[in-house]
């Protein structure tokens, strides 16, 4: 009789254990964000990408998540494409093609860009650049592929 109990006990623990972590598991799992870019108008030099979680730091110089990608080891056929872990939530990019190789986004006297660019959900400005919220997405889960095109301004 007190092996059947100690081992119910020792079963409620398990299981009580179980149910306790479940949601701080659950928090921590990775969302995966996979970005193709086309629209290069040349297979050399690095694009930089910038991910943002939230309208106050989009665009700006603090991003959540930053990486610079060599073009020649990124590229598939016309593809150039990246694999991000990201924790689920909302999210914004952008890409830059870095075509003189000198780690920054070159901008004319006005601030347009003079290197190609590409913003999540193609998200374009209109007298400006895009906006936060025509640019975000929802990471869950599920890998999430975001398809993007290099555009010159």
């Amino acid at each position: 009789m007190a092996s059947w109990m100690s081992n119910r006990v020792f079963a409620l623990a398990v299981l009580f254990l179980a149910m306790a972590c479940r949601p701080v598991l659950a928090d921590e799992l990775p969302g995966i964000l996979i970005i193709e870019i086309t629209g290069l108008k040349e297979a050399s030099g690095d694009v930089y990408v910038a991910v943002f979680n939230s309208d106050e730091t989009f665009l700006g110089d603090e991003p959540v998540q930053a990486k610079k990608l060599v073009i020649a080891d990124a590229l598939d056929g016309e593809v150039v494409s990246t694999e991000l872990e990201l924790p689920m939530g909302d999210y914004a990019f952008s890409a830059f093609h870095d075509m003189d190789g000198d780690g920054e986004l070159d901008t004319n006297f006005v601030g347009m860009p003079k290197e190609p660019i590409a913003v999540s959900n193609n998200a374009v400005g209109k007298f400006g650049p895009p906006n936060y919220d025509d640019a975000v997405f929802t990471l869950g889960a599920e890998p999430l592929i975001q398809r993007v095109v290099m555009r010159e301004m």
